[in-house]
């Protein structure tokens, strides 16, 4: 029985929710600095992070910096056509070895003592070479950091315990049919945060992401099924309601067939499940995917500290090859305005909980059965943090235990 058919089966029987006790989640989750430093480096710092997509440094001699995590990285599209990350430091006295956040060029030059790097990150030059005794090239390469790629998606992690493969885990089976290589970036926005991480996330779970599709001014949803996957990820499928059903061009809300966007072409061979329904991925730690007939959407959740978070929204299409892009097209134009509608409304729902979490009274968040995806969530990051923080900071933990400190 293939996963669809198995969603399909659990949403046709009698739902049993409303009778669970609702599950805390302590309030230092989400203030205290220590607990935020413990992410840092047992979640950002131990996982494959998304970072772009191949087509941002199509070819070869294209670079960018990367600073999501505020660790300076450098990914090269090096000459002999492989992707590399590297730490943006040169091994001189540190400075970075790339200032602009995009360029091209077949050497990288450190602008401070101008030590260069091929694309692969050999030392191949330094001026005055004969005033550096014992200096050994070969053992001053830039620091490379462990990048992967899967389906054109660029991932890196600073301290891989697994391969990239592993930790997708089963998503790399279900989504095997969205053609990513052929996808390309459509649009990218971003927006600050004055709150945690993980209630800027906790926003986007809370409901169905359900983007616009052509010719449907409003669209309605029915309840979701919310499955753990392995590795800490999350599938979220929802059927749409009756009425949106029939207005796509469905028989009703489980007869899933392939669809297409009026006027928008489509991705190829997508399954019918990820056209017929409201179907999000979320890949721990803080990667969202959503998708369309014609294009799939991300959302991505970047701390910046214990109360401030960058969220990035970004538009994949199917590769439009020399023409304009399509993002004036009407259909485009009304998503982007959409998608920047859900940033801003997050950000306005949040502007003020960052400073109600800090409250003394305020104990944490109670999660009923509606905030499922939110609670398996949590309780992902609990599996990498549980070693190094406190019992009673973790998910579900009982309201009125002595706060022990954190450890250092």
């Amino acid at each position: 029985m293939s996963f669809s058919d198995e969603v399909r089966s659990r949403l046709l029987q009698p739902s049993d929710s409303g009778n669970e006790e609702p599950v805390r989640l302590p309030t230092r989750r989400f203030v205290d600095r220590s607990f935020y430093e413990a992410e840092r480096a047992e979640v950002f710092g131990r996982t494959w992070l998304f970072t772009g997509r191949v087509d941002e440094i199509a070819r070869p001699g294209l670079y960018m910096t990367w600073e999501k995590t505020t660790v300076p990285l450098l990914l090269v599209h090096a000459v002999d056509d492989v992707i590399r990350c590297f730490y943006n430091s040169c091994r001189h006295r540190g400075a970075p070895v790339v200032r602009v956040p995009r360029g091209r060029n077949r050497a990288l030059r450190c602008q401070y003592h101008s030590w260069t790097y091929d694309t692969s990150g050999k030392l191949v030059s330094v001026p005055d070479e004969r005033d550096f005794v014992d200096l050994h090239r070969e053992e001053r390469s830039l620091v490379p950091v462990a990048c992967s790629l899967a389906g054109g998606a660029i991932f890196v992690n600073e301290n891989p315990q697994e391969d990239l493969g592993s930790w997708l885990g089963p998503t790399v089976g279900e989504m095997s049919s969205v053609s990513s290589e052929s996808l390309r970036t459509l649009d990218q926005r971003s927006i600050t945060i004055p709150a945690n991480w993980k209630r800027v996330l906790g926003n986007l779970l809370a409901a169905p992401l359900t983007p616009p599709r052509p010719g449907l001014k409003t669209m309605g949803t029915t309840r979701s099924d919310i499955q753990a996957l392995e590795g800490g990820h999350i599938r979220i499928i929802t059927p749409f309601d009756e009425e949106t059903a029939v207005a796509l061009g469905l028989e009703n809300p489980f007869n899933w067939t392939s669809l297409n966007d009026e006027g928008l072409p489509s991705l190829p061979n997508l399954d019918p499940i990820f056209c017929s329904t409201a179907t999000t991925y979320v890949l721990s730690p803080n990667l969202l995917v959503s998708f369309t007939p014609s294009g799939v959407l991300s959302f991505t959740a970047w701390p910046l500290d214990e109360e401030t978070t960058l969220l990035d929204a970004t538009w994949y299409a199917p590769d439009w090859g020399e023409e304009d892009s399509p993002a004036n097209l009407p259909a485009w134009s009304q998503r982007l305005e959409w998608t920047q509608a859900q940033l801003d409304g997050i950000a306005t729902t949040l502007e003020s909980a960052q400073n109600e979490m800090k409250e003394p009274a305020r104990q944490g968040l109670s999660l009923h059965y509606e905030s499922e995806a939110f609670r398996l969530w949590n309780e992902s990051l609990d599996a990498r943090l549980s070693e190094v923080v406190p019992a009673d900071t973790l998910t579900g933990a009982a309201p009125g235990e002595i706060r022990s400190p954190l450890k250092s």
